[in-house]
């Protein structure tokens, strides 16, 4: 059966004591790594570099100062790393914490449809200190440690909801790119876009190729790609229509794309399912 090849990561190995219930485990640089799941939870802070992540069998491209949560039960892998440098926050199920409670409504549900999300430059700057202290703190069960979790579950959450357009323009181009994962399916008018998020498009093409390495039109791409080759894998939807569901009025041009971000055509990918990460 394919699910006892996935393996398995144990808390034993990263936690240095069944009464310990938040560890970091830096990852600099992050290989490589097979679909695996976990008997503890994680947030993951991409801090460098770039790479795909699959999770539950959806591709997602990570870039530096993106966030994502794994639930235990989650399974993920990692794939086209290009000096990937992760900060990992591993944390046991929420009702073993000693100090705090609550803190479920905090996190994004399993089932949620949206759990990458990128942080601006100022919660970046808060969270980097929370880490630092928390890698003070004694390992061991304390109302310090389990507060400065606290902390960052609320900046995290508190990242994902400032009202579109305002804030820094760093923050208003993390907004714009966080739209972007919402509405990539759309016909995309990059002029009325950034207007909507107070931005010229100047401003938002400099700050996205300084940032993410690539233009917006390329981010709009690969994020029409990633869903074209989950729904490739995952539904019985025609290429064609996948296509055009996924944005492109031209199938050969969808095609070309795809292999060149894939290495790997369409039809073969759909054919035989082997090419694909697992």
């Amino acid at each position: 059966m394919r699910s006892s090849m996935i393996q398995k990561l144990l808390d034993k190995d990263f936690f240095v004591s069944s009464k310990q219930n938040i560890t970091l485990e830096p990852r600099a640089p992050q290989p490589v790594y097979p679909e695996h799941t976990h008997n503890f939870n994680e947030i993951v802070i991409v801090t460098k570099g770039s790479g795909k992540h699959v999770l539950n069998g959806q591709l997602f491209d990570l870039y530096p100062s993106m966030m994502f949560y794994i639930h235990a039960s989650d399974c993920h892998l990692y794939e086209n790393v290009n000096d990937l440098h992760l900060t990992n926050i591993l944390f046991r199920e929420p009702d073993k914490f000693n100090f705090i409670n609550g803190i479920n409504e905090l996190i994004p549900s399993q089932n949620s449809n949206q759990s990458h999300y990128f942080v601006d430059k100022k919660c970046d700057q808060h969270v980097q200190a929370i880490l630092n202290q928390l890698n003070q703190v004694n390992e061991q069960p304390n109302p310090v440690q389990e507060s400065l979790f606290l902390q960052l579950l609320l900046l995290f959450k508190q990242n994902q909801y400032v009202n579109q357009g305002s804030g820094s323009t760093d923050t208003r181009v993390k907004q714009l790119l966080h739209w972007l994962q919402i509405h990539f399916k759309e016909p995309i008018d990059w002029d009325k876009i950034t207007q909507q998020f107070s931005l010229s498009l100047r401003s938002f093409h400099r700050h996205i190729k300084n940032q993410l390495g690539i233009t917006p039109q390329k981010y709009l791409l690969k994020l029409r790609l990633a869903e074209a080759y989950t729904q490739l894998l995952y539904t019985s939807k025609s290429i064609t229509a996948i296509a055009q569901e996924c944005g492109f009025n031209d199938s050969a041009y969808f095609s070309t794309c795809f292999k060149q971000e894939f290495k790997v055509s369409p039809l073969i990918l759909r054919n035989d399912p082997e090419k694909h990460y697992h």
